[in-house]
């Protein structure tokens, strides 16, 4: 099963997790508080990366936007 991870727009790891598909995957991140990039500087976008060989390929889907607060 293919592993996956939440990072930050600075490229942080935040979380990381094995899910059987892309799919799964998308619904886990989509499970999880984020701040959509605003105004304030502690604001972040988490980003979905696939892990495929030997470098993680981020996952372009449409993730939505939550306020965390």
């Amino acid at each position: 099963m293919p592993e996956y991870r939440l990072i930050t727009e600075s490229g942080d790891v935040v979380e990381t997790a094995t899910h059987e598909h892309d799919q799964a995957a998308i619904i886990w991140r989509s499970a999880r508080p984020f701040e959509s990039a605003s105004h304030d500087d502690n604001s972040r976008q988490l980003r979905l990366e696939r892990h495929d060989g030997d470098e993680w390929v981020r996952i372009q889907a449409p993730l939505g936007t939550s306020e965390a607060s």
